[in-house]
């Protein structure tokens, strides 16, 4: 195994256009909106809502993933995490730092994101943001998980949660409000 170090900084921006063409949906079903985080312009592509229905946790969730990268229980990351395409990035440790990813991002339980968060998808059975640092998060797909905790505000497309989980202390904006505001 090579022994390089990594700076994180210096990874080049994410790969996705910033505006996605929506697809054309029946109209008996909502339209959901389409933006930058859904790099194949599909709406569904990145979302949990299949695994939210079955009960899902995210260990199950993530031997179904195209993983780009994972944190260990024991790694602790400083500084900003970009993944670009359709990749996914699962954290069990803890990131200092944003996460910037165009797929999912999955927090397990005992990971923690300590910033702000902008993703296709989050599932959280982690901790977001933290006491006198809260996070900002922007995703579609936002699903708070068994045991999660969030402090800071959300912006999602659809949202699930389950319970128990140890709450929010934040905003949750639906983005059709985010947008009018």
């Amino acid at each position: 195994m090579n022994n390089q170090s990594l700076n994180l900084s210096d990874l080049t921006p994410l790969d996705t256009p910033h505006l996605q063409q929506q697809q054309q949906r029946p109209s008996a079903q909502p339209t959901p909106r389409v933006s930058n985080f859904n790099p194949g312009g599909n709406p569904n592509e990145s979302s949990f809502a299949d695994h939210v229905g079955t009960g899902a946790t995210a260990e199950v969730i993530c031997e179904t993933l195209d993983i780009s990268m994972a944190i260990g229980s024991d790694d602790v990351i400083e500084g900003k995490v970009r993944i670009g395409g359709k990749k996914s990035i699962v954290i069990r440790g803890t990131v200092l730092g944003h996460v910037e990813c165009a797929g999912r991002v999955l927090i397990m339980p005992g990971g923690s994101v300590q910033g702000n968060i902008r993703a296709a998808a989050l599932w959280v059975e982690g901790d977001v943001g933290a006491n006198g640092k809260p996070a900002t998060v922007d995703v579609g797909d936002l699903h708070l998980g068994i045991n999660s905790k969030v402090v800071g505000d959300c912006t999602y497309d659809t949202l699930s949660v389950a319970v128990p989980n140890r709450g929010i202390r934040g905003q949750l904006i639906p983005r059709a409000e985010a947008d009018h505001a």
